[in-house]
């Protein structure tokens, strides 16, 4: 023992006593105080948007804290817009019998909501089905802010507030507010809400706090957006918890504006909110929280919930295999299906109905997932897979000159086409090295378009990730495109017009001049145009020049060149020198330096990969370009592709015999799925290199590439 220690021995003893002592003084004191504090969980999500997955992860949560000795109470609430996002929410079609929505409820009923506020996206289906919805719930969808001429309208009056009173005794006052565009209503459409005026929801925020007085907690469920709900707790004092949603944002852990406490959970079911009001023996609250759990991170489900969502997907074949037209032909390529997408928004009822007049619309072709859509008859699951992202519609305002700067922007980074229009066409015209000297704008007509402003709509993918610039902030309608094209298909163009106009021609809305001028490194000469228009219905002279050099320099049999790696409507000019920055404006892939893979198969294994091909493609009959002594037939049959044959000098490849065979290292994963390869090699020259050493050797480019290797019967 230290001499300190031993010093002070006695004068530690005695605090080691006063502090037992003082122990069995406060502790009764202490554990009392704990008895009579009591902790609700309110759990919660907002802006699902049809999102059903996570459910089963929710229920077991809340199982999970209700058998928990944590907390007192757990109950859990929305904060509105359960609908617009799934299609198999959105699209619940049972028989002919319109049930949508139901999915959603069913499974909030049986993961135990308490309430839930209406959301803008509540109305979204009509007043009829929301009717529906609002029986159906076990749980009260509320909203004060909202005046219900019952004699017109088709929803009963919601109740504007409810008070839950928990198993321990605790008294929670709801009230649910939605948002109110200048415009007077919510941002839905304006023809389902006939019968409905809406309140100004700060006023109706102040008309009820009286509830603060009525109950142990006062919660606002509120469907207006984080910003205002901050304002609000600024202004108010007395309201406990503000449970937001529409603005989709993340609140991870829960902020307080002087006492109140703000929540909200993103969208999408992606996340479950938690707040915990901690409640002293008289029922005040005395504490506050909130955060998120991200429910990527859960494993554990509730097996009753998880049955129910599998067997609603179940559903999806048959609410996907709902008919809504016919047409005798395909209707295929980004040109065609890019208009009828497009062309669906511009004449979009519901749109317009909301106050946007679109003048023109854009889709970038990456976001048309199909190569063609029929023939025979059309389904939801057609349009599902054509447009399967449910991107919304964004309108902006935006000046000619801003729409050209788009266009060039986006026609620089591959220098090719991609944004499929319409309402107007568009020339973008570039010098021999591919710098864009200017991009020319023309109605429908072909007259040209004047300057000034125009309503445009872009789908969010590009409106999030393209560049370009605007006159106002885009406006997010919350249409999605995919609903367009089912409703412009079903209810506004005949299916006459639908089949003489999107199947029975090739639509052309883009154009691409390349005019002398520009300088480089010259790789070589053309007398001929070398143009990649036409590309999917016959052989086009980029096409056949690449394959040529790839059966040249690397010795196979069957050179090729894929149509769907080809820049779009594209034609460099005769009698000009071609300079190595030309290639990349005829042939799109060389910016991603592929190399070419040779492979050894049958004559049977070669007809049948160009075959799996040309009916992938969907563009057209033709997929693959060939090099100089190979043609090949593409047999069709009710505008199907029925058959593929293919001759070397005039003969017809043989089952058994081996040929070789190149195209580019990337697309022959694909060509591969139809064949049995003998054996395979990737050179280590990339496309574009190929093409250069050819271009080397023989100088100059003639009209042998103008030759016609492709027939169609």
């Amino acid at each position: 023992m230290t001499a300190y220690l031993k010093k002070n021995k006695l004068l530690i003893s005695l605090f080691v006593v006063a502090a037992f002592v003082g122990a069995l003084l406060i502790s009764p004191q202490m554990a009392s105080a704990s008895e009579h504090t009591k902790k609700v969980v309110i759990l919660h999500t907002n802006d699902e948007h049809g999102s059903i997955e996570n459910f089963a992860k929710i229920a077991s949560i809340r199982d999970q804290l209700e058998n928990s000795n944590e907390y007192d109470d757990v109950i859990i609430v929305s904060g509105g817009d359960a609908f617009s996002g799934n299609p198999v929410v959105d699209e619940y079609v049972i028989d002919g019998e319109n049930l949508r929505g139901k999915p959603m409820i069913d499974l909030m009923n049986e993961v135990g909501y308490e309430a839930s506020v209406l959301g803008n996206h509540e109305f979204d289906y009509g007043q009829e089905r929301l009717k529906a919805s609002m029986e159906m719930a076990n749980y009260p969808m509320l909203l004060a802010n909202i005046e219900v001429d019952t004699n017109e309208a088709d929803i009963p009056q919601p109740k504007p507030h409810t008070t839950i009173t928990t198993d321990s005794g605790i008294k929670i006052s709801l009230l649910g507010l939605i948002q109110v565009q200048e415009s007077g209503y919510p941002s839905t459409l304006p023809t389902n809400l006939y019968g409905l005026n809406y309140l100004n929801p700060r006023d109706t925020l102040e008309e009820y706090m009286h509830l603060k007085d009525e109950s142990d907690a006062f919660v606002l469920l509120s469907h207006v957006g984080h910003n205002w709900n901050q304002e609000v707790a600024k202004e108010f004092s007395g309201i406990d918890a503000i449970i937001g949603g529409h603005s989709h944002t993340v609140v991870e852990e829960a902020t307080k504006v002087q006492d109140t406490l703000i929540a909200q959970a993103g969208s999408d079911l992606q996340f479950l909110g938690k707040v915990v009001l901690t409640f002293d023996e008289n029922n005040n609250v005395i504490d506050s929280k909130g955060e998120l759990i991200n429910l990527e991170d859960v494993e554990k489900e509730n097996e009753a919930v998880k049955e129910k969502i599998a067997s609603y997907q179940e559903d999806v074949e048959e609410i996907f295999s709902r008919k809504i037209a016919y047409v005798d032909n395909r209707i295929s390529g980004n040109g065609n299906l890019g208009a009828l997408m497009t062309d669906a928004i511009v004449n979009s009822n519901d749109l317009a109905e909301m106050g946007h007049d679109i003048d023109f619309a854009f889709q970038n072709s990456g976001g048309i997932r199909v190569g063609s859509i029929g023939p025979d008859n059309l389904t939801v699951g057609d349009i599902f897979e054509l447009e399967p992202f449910g991107n919304n519609i964004i309108v902006y305002e935006m000046t000619a000159q801003q729409i050209k700067d788009m266009i060039a922007t986006n026609y620089k980074r591959d220098n090719s086409i991609d944004l499929r229009p319409a309402g107007l066409k568009y020339e973008v015209i570039v010098n021999q090295v591919g710098d864009v000297k200017r991009v020319e704008l023309t109605d429908m007509a072909g007259n040209k378009i004047e300057d000034g402003t125009y309503t445009v709509a872009h789908n969010s993918y590009v409106a999030s990730s393209y560049d370009f610039e605007t006159e106002t902030e885009g406006k997010n309608t919350y249409i999605r495109v995919n609903d367009s094209i089912i409703h412009y298909i079903e209810d506004v163009i005949s299916n006459q017009k639908l089949q003489s106009y999107y199947a029975e021609q090739e639509l052309s809305r883009t154009d691409v001049t390349i005019e002398k001028g520009g300088s480089g490194k010259k790789v070589g000469y053309t007398e001929v145009d070398l143009s990649t228009v036409g590309k999917a219905n016959g052989s086009v002279s980029a096409g056949n020049l690449f394959a040529d050099a790839a059966s040249h320099v690397l010795d196979v049999d069957v050179g090729a060149f894929p149509s769907d790696q080809l820049a779009t409507g594209a034609t460099y000019p005769g009698n000009n020198d071609i300079y190595s920055s030309s290639l990349n404006l005829l042939y799109a892939s060389f910016g991603y330096d592929n190399n070419i893979t040779i492979a050894t198969v049958t004559g049977s294994d070669l007809e049948n990969m160009l075959l799996s091909q040309a009916r992938y493609y969907g563009e057209g009959p033709v997929m693959t370009h060939v090099s100089s002594g190979v043609e090949y037939t593409v047999k069709m049959n009710d505008g199907k592709i029925e058959d593929l044959m293919i001759y070397i000098d005039g003969e017809r490849v043989k089952p058994d015999q081996e040929y070789t065979f190149a195209v580019n290292s990337y697309v022959w994963q694909y060509y591969s799925e139809a064949g049995d390869p003998i054996k395979t090699e990737t050179t280590s020259m990339t496309e574009k290199e190929v093409l250069l050493e050819y271009l080397n050797e023989v100088g100059t480019v003639t009209d042998s590439v103008l030759e016609e290797r492709i027939t169609i019967k």
